[in-house]
């Protein structure tokens, strides 16, 4: 059964050819941003008028998967404070943290997101402390409220620079004796230890 290496204008982005034989393959003007063609047999392809670089995808679900996170943890914890107090409010913002970083193994975004929304909690107890009464508790609160937000922020931006390097289009290793590139492709690619390159 003959392989078919035809993926002429289409949108493979992020999909990996890590390692395949894909000698003659057809790739023009298709959309491989984020593609890993790692150690790829490529001899002979034709990647003209194909996008390369960065894919923004894997970016953006991280960022709406560490949003819906933190708005789920935040508003667990308000729920339960104000129907059971703030003890009831920290088990619900813990246990809502918690199973949502086992439930996804703990994916970044998804922890990224769950401490956010147990420092929003925080923060939140914090301040209504202060208004209650109990000024140097509510203060402490707050304090700590921020400086987790901060380490979570840091955290996040690492995650997210990690996931703009995997998302390159990436020929790293690949066999690219005789394959057909436009100048443009080439600058938003790696090409890091690839053999035969054309130019």
């Amino acid at each position: 059964m003959t392989q078919n290496l035809n993926f002429a204008n289409k949108n493979l982005r992020n999909r990996s050819f890590k390692g395949l034989d894909l000698c003659g393959a057809n790739f023009s003007g298709s959309d491989i941003r984020g593609c890993n063609f790692t150690g790829a047999i490529l001899r002979g392809a034709n990647f003209q008028g194909v996008r390369t670089g960065q894919s923004r995808l894997r970016v953006q679900k991280l960022i709406a998967r560490a949003g819906v996170t933190a708005v789920t943890v935040t508003a667990a914890g308000a729920v339960m404070g104000m129907i059971g107090g703030a003890d009831a409010g920290a088990v619900a913002v813990a246990g809502t943290a918690a199973t949502a970083i086992a439930a996804t193994r703990g994916e970044a975004g998804i922890v990224a997101g769950a401490v956010a929304g147990a420092a929003a909690a925080i923060g939140a107890s914090g301040i209504v402390t202060f208004w209650g009464g109990d000024t140097l508790r509510g203060i402490g609160l707050f304090l700590v409220s921020g400086v987790i937000l901060g380490l979570t922020a840091i955290g996040f931006f690492i995650a997210v620079e990690q996931i703009e390097q995997l998302s390159v289009t990436s020929f790293r290793k690949a066999d690219l004796t005789g394959a057909i590139f436009d100048a443009g492709a080439v600058l938003d690619a790696d090409f890091s230890d690839a053999r035969g390159l054309p130019w």
